[in-house]
């Protein structure tokens, strides 16, 4: 089945889910080399009034982080947290490091409710950071 049929064929709040996500992952990426660490922090952790499943954002981040070229585990991570705390969810993206055959290294992950979402394969080989939790915007 071709990748449209299968777009076709999602029910019509996955083809939404999917389609924000395509247009995150694309906001992040462009905006990682031009807009400090900080400011796209705040954004992707700004924490909304949403009711998507976290399971649904995760498959959806997944998805689009698959066919956005250049797309790396920060970017993914970025774009999935935005997506998850936009939607109610107090997820948190953790940033980890390790060396790598005399080089360091760096991998990025969200995790929601206990669980890894994004970033699951490689992290047990990162030592953790930093994590960066969603948050209710100020008052």
């Amino acid at each position: 089945m071709s990748r449209l049929a299968r777009f076709l064929a999602l029910p019509g709040s996955d083809k939404v889910l999917l389609i924000l996500a395509f247009a995150t992952l694309i906001g992040v990426r462009l905006a990682l080399p031009v807009v400090s660490i900080e400011r796209l922090r705040a954004w992707a952790c700004r924490l909304g009034a949403g009711g998507r499943p976290a399971d649904r954002i995760a498959w959806a981040g997944r998805t689009a982080a698959r066919w956005v070229p250049g797309t790396t585990c920060l970017g993914s991570a970025l774009a999935v947290q935005r997506l998850l705390s936009s939607a109610g969810h107090r997820a948190e993206l953790h940033i980890g490091v390790a060396r790598e055959n005399a080089r360091f290294a760096a991998h990025a992950w969200v995790e929601c409710d206990g669980e890894v979402l994004v970033g699951e394969h490689e992290r047990d080989l990162y030592t953790r950071l930093v994590a960066w939790r969603a948050t209710a915007p100020p008052a």
